[in-house]
């Protein structure tokens, strides 16, 4: 395999057949072993990113950013007699990371509760390898990208489960909230549930103290090590509280605003009135002159990713931001995507609190239907909606299989999956073969549609948010978001459903878990700014150039749309919010797929596509 990825890991039982996996992997280093010198831990990591403790024959690996100190997990370590027993110690852990522990003959490897850090496995001759990477484990199977997934993969809001599945024949993820349990000399594996969604029983005030706590352990876990660290300061109630709680820790640390220029744009402003609460941070305004525009570099060698992701759009526009804060000198940069998932959380909660609290949501119901301009008749229409997940899915099925527009609900269990008609009849015929599949054995990720749908939300952030850290590399800084560390997701997750979603009021949980923090003023803000116009620019700049891409489609080679289809819609003004929008989206797996290609040219001595 060839080609420049992100920092991985992979993890190989104590078995003498997996010598030549190991050829097949990128830059692979061994960054541990097992006592009979065979490898244990394979990859690319930065020195900063592994931390390995041994207590007897127990070994313990962490990857990524934790607040715990190695004595404590020494200590912690030799206390337990097998895997499942590392449950209690997994729930008191600041920050983001993997997990790799060792006792007995098992092992247990595990991500974080949001799907930010993933784990995937995949059987190799006679043993079971797992890796935080699909693609690692699909060079070492030799296997090609699933036309089924990447059909899939076009629709604009594709729900639980069909969002998880890997682009990678052969490969088998295992779900946020689970550990994968590999045996250690033979090929038996298991995966197990450790984390469960905490009751939604707080209110604000009594949840605010927890959410502060939990985002200042986050934070403290990434700036503790001193040095230089960035954040994004947009001027909202996600990315500013990070700010104010770096500074008060030993790190120097360096704010970047973007400032687009525009007369919605107020972030700036914003910006300023908080940076006044933590003056010793040094802020850094960028303009539109000093980042590439949307669909800049379409022509460009994308990172690469182990599935398609929309930030590859994005990606010039992400590595300006990264190299800005190299060259001040920052080691890792913070952003507070994830934020407003875990603080507003989805519009199906209304449905649960109806018909759990029906005094308290009515008012709350009426509130956002009036500000979003929603029909009486179609509001309470949607409320009355009892079917099951099964129903549910089943009923969108069907308006694949039909073209009948799907039984619309505004709080329905998920995002309604949408695409345009450039899907080929093939294409569709594969993604109705996957609805077939998982419906029969579907399961809901919380007895109620509102919290499924928000379970389901946060975990959508965290598969696109792992996706926009590939985008970054060795020599750039690491990005974090710490709203989806484990602790914080469970302090959110705690608040009563009128406490995230009340329309009278913007993210009152952050605002009470702020307010000691940041001025009074910048509490009051109920703005957020829209990008849209600066894509509709981007994407009326690029137009020639993507009308190009569809017309040497490998899409199309697949038999999976129809590029004269995409071609006319390119030409029609851009909207986001249109129908259509899935266009981005098979963009994205278009690109994702060339990026693969030029992978395989590299390692067959190239060729003249373009």
């Amino acid at each position: 395999m060839v080609g420049c990825i992100s920092p991985y890991f992979a993890v190989f039982p104590d078995k003498d057949v997996l010598g030549q996996a190991t050829d097949r992997l990128p830059a692979a280093q061994t960054l541990a072993s097992h006592p009979s010198g065979r490898p244990w831990l394979v990859g690319a990591l930065p020195a900063d990113q592994l931390l390995l403790v041994e207590a007897g024959e127990r070994r313990l690996a962490v990857i990524g950013h934790c607040s715990a100190e190695p004595e404590r997990l020494r200590a912690e370590l030799a206390q337990i007699d097998d895997v499942a027993q590392f449950d209690r110690i997994a729930r008191t852990l600041d920050g983001s990371f993997h997990l790799v522990v060792v006792v007995g003959d098992q092992m247990r490897i595990q991500g974080s509760v949001s799907g930010l850090r993933r784990v995937f496995h995949a059987h190799v001759g006679t043993a079971r390898i797992a890796a935080d990477r699909s693609d690692v484990l699909a060079a070492v199977l030799g296997v090609s990208p699933d036309p089924d997934v990447l059909a899939l993969r076009m629709f604009n809001g594709l729900p639980y489960p069909l969002s998880e599945l890997p682009p990678w024949p052969g490969v088998e993820h295992v779900p946020a909230w689970h550990y994968l349990s590999l045996g250690l000399h033979d090929g038996r594996h298991r995966v197990v549930q450790w984390w469960h969604p905490p009751e939604a029983e707080l209110d604000v005030t009594a949840a605010a103290p927890l959410l502060r706590t939990a985002l200042a352990g986050a934070v403290d876990t990434r700036t503790r090590g001193g040095g230089v660290v960035s954040a994004d300061l947009s001027g909202g109630l996600d990315s500013t509280p990070l700010c104010a709680l770096a500074a008060r820790g030993p790190a120097k640390v360096v704010a970047l605003t973007f400032s687009s220029g525009l007369d919605t744009d107020d972030d700036l402003r914003w910006a300023k009135i908080a940076h006044q609460s933590f003056p010793s941070v040094e802020h850094v305004v960028l303009s539109p002159e000093d980042i590439p525009g949307f669909y800049a570099g379409l022509d460009g060698e994308f990172p690469l990713l182990d599935e398609p992701s929309v930030a590859m759009l994005s990606t010039p526009r992400i590595l300006s931001r990264l190299h800005t804060a190299r060259a001040h000198g920052s080691r890792l940069h913070m952003d507070g995507l994830g934020g407003d998932q875990l603080l507003t959380g989805s519009l199906s909660l209304y449905h649960d609190l109806l018909w759990q609290r029906p005094w308290t949501a009515l008012p709350l119901i009426r509130g956002h239907r009036l500000l979003a301009g929603l029909s009486l008749s179609e509001t309470f229409a949607s409320l009355a909606d009892r079917r099951d997940l099964r129903a549910w899915l089943a009923d969108i099925r069907h308006s694949i299989a039909t073209g009948e527009p799907p039984r619309r609900s505004l709080f329905g269990w998920d995002v309604l999956p949408k695409c345009g008609l450039w899907l080929t009849a093939e294409a569709r015929e594969r993604v109705l073969a996957r609805f077939d599949a998982v419906l029969e054995s579907l399961e809901p990720l919380a007895p109620t549609r509102g919290r499924h749908a928000d379970l389901a939300a946060i975990r959508a952030a965290g598969r696109d948010l792992r996706l926009l850290h590939q985008l970054g590399s060795s020599d750039l800084p690491r990005m974090e978001s710490p709203f989806l560390d484990d602790r914080v997701v469970e302090a959110c997750l705690q608040v009563r459903h009128e406490g995230r979603m009340n329309p009278f009021e913007f993210k009152s949980l952050m605002k009470t878990a702020m307010a000691s923090l940041l001025p009074a003023e910048f509490l009051t803000r109920q703005s957020k700014t829209d990008g849209t116009p600066l894509a509709a620019e981007g994407f009326t700049e690029q137009r020639d150039r993507i009308i190009q891409i569809w017309r040497e489609s490998r899409l199309a080679e697949l038999g999976l749309i129809h590029p004269d289809v995409l071609v006319e819609r390119v030409k029609q003004p851009y909207s986001f919010r249109g129908p259509d929008w899935g266009m981005e989206l098979t963009l994205t797996v278009e690109l994702w797929l060339r990026s693969r290609e030029r992978v395989l040219q590299g390692a067959n001595g190239g060729d003249n596509r373009s």
